[in-house]
């Protein structure tokens, strides 16, 4: 199973934009999973995982981290990314 770990803020514009699309995707999307964190509301998280901008994507396979994405993404580019 894949998960995305998807850091976003309520005052991050880009975020706003992205936030549909992920929630979207992670409807339709039956091998992998997202989960929407709220960098504000989980500090220790972002820090353990060095977040440094938002919204940020880690993909993760088998609990390892695969991948990584930050800025803005279009469904397509999201998509790619967890293949």
């Amino acid at each position: 199973m894949k998960t995305v770990y998807y850091f976003t803020a309520d005052w991050c514009q880009p975020c706003k934009k992205t936030r549909p699309i992920v929630e979207e995707l992670n409807r339709e999307q039956t091998t992998t999973g997202f989960q929407i964190i709220d960098v504000d509301d989980n500090i220790e998280l972002v820090n353990s995982f060095n977040i440094r901008s938002v919204p940020t994507f880690i993909l993760f396979e088998d609990g390892l981290e695969k991948n990584r994405i930050i800025g803005a993404q279009s469904r397509e580019s999201l998509e790619e990314f967890i293949k």
